[in-house]
């Protein structure tokens, strides 16, 4: 991500330059550039927005990757961000960490914050926790479950 910041900040010096030269043309490129920056930064800095949501954009060899990126070498980790996407009436906070607390194990910690669900603790296999995280995921008010999960069992399910 650093290279396509460092890339931006020449194309934004560019577009600046231009713009200080106040030839139509010039300025009209350097719309052009701070316009090619704006798409950069949003694409690197906001994938939510990017279209990479739930990796519902993904190709099968893309999710395989951001699999395995989930894990730490040792496979002993399980951690993460997904969005969701839940249908109904959201609810409050208090509401969803009440229903969290309800559907997972006693062992993991919960909190709630605006829509944001957060997850740590220990669970059995990667199984479980990517079944873990789609329950939470589907609660209504739901934004965003952050979860950082250790893994009892090492295998790869």
């Amino acid at each position: 991500m650093s290279i396509s910041l460092e890339i931006g900040m020449v194309v934004l010096g560019l577009g600046a330059a231009l713009l200080l030269i106040r030839s139509p043309k010039a300025a009209q490129s350097g719309l052009v550039a701070l316009t090619c920056l704006a798409i950069l930064l949003v694409g690197f800095t906001q994938p939510a927005l990017a279209g990479a949501v739930n990796g519902d954009v993904l190709t099968n060899d893309q999710q395989k990757l951001n699999e395995t990126l989930q894990s730490n070498p040792g496979d002993s980790q399980y951690q993460g961000i997904e969005y969701a996407d839940s249908k109904g009436t959201p609810l409050g906070d208090q509401e969803i960490t009440n229903k969290v607390e309800s559907q997972v194990p006693e062992n993991l910690k919960v909190s709630v914050s605006n829509g944001s669900v957060r997850l740590s603790g220990k669970v059995s296999d990667r199984g479980t926790a990517q079944a873990i995280i789609e329950e939470v995921k589907s609660i209504p008010g739901v934004h965003e479950v952050a979860y950082d999960l250790g893994l009892k069992n090492l295998s790869r399910k």
